[in-house]
């Protein structure tokens, strides 16, 4: 597959980049001594906006940059005993799993800002917190290599519209 260079190709670079950076800067929070509900605060917003970050990002870049990535990945780990019959179509019981981590990588946010607001918590649960909303983060990466490419052509559908476009005008399909 070809990787078409235009904008969604370019934003989704951008936002593939950012979606690294928080969290190389949220190690030095500890050493901005904030109050810790703020470090917490700002620590969780940085990993949230990395997350929502690489998620847009792999749905404007598509299946052929989250394949490419994931061959570098692999070819980082695995050494190349050459060239194979492509991947077979994932297994219901890996696509389940992958389903099912995708939707948990989503509550450790959810549990850390009730956390805050109905707590009072000392330094080590502020750390426990941080550390339970990375879990979620590492969940989420996690869910996307297990769901695969044929994922991405689904979820890619999910924002394109129905229709069919016909010059100026777009006709939907009414079924």
């Amino acid at each position: 597959m070809r990787i078409e260079k235009n904008w969604k190709y370019y934003l989704g670079i951008i936002l593939f980049a950012y979606s690294l950076i928080p969290y190389i800067t949220v190690i030095f929070i500890p050493f901005l001594h904030l109050p810790h509900t703020t470090a917490l605060t700002v620590a969780g917003g940085m990993v949230a906006s990395a997350e929502i970050a690489f998620f847009i990002a792999a749905v404007l870049l598509g299946k052929p940059f989250i394949e490419m990535v994931k061959a570098k990945v692999k070819g980082c780990i695995v050494k190349k005993r050459g060239l194979g019959a492509p991947a077979p179509h994932i297994s219901k019981v890996r696509h389940y799993s992958g389903v099912t981590l995708l939707i948990f990588s989503f509550f450790p946010y959810y549990i850390a800002e009730l956390a805050l607001l109905i707590a009072h918590l000392d330094t080590h649960g502020l750390h426990m917190i941080v550390g339970f909303m990375l879990m979620g983060e590492a969940l989420f990466i996690i869910s996307l290599f297990i769901l695969g490419g044929e994922f991405w052509d689904r979820l890619k559908k999910l924002f394109e519209w129905p229709g069919k476009e016909t010059g100026d005008t777009t006709v939907a399909n009414n079924h």
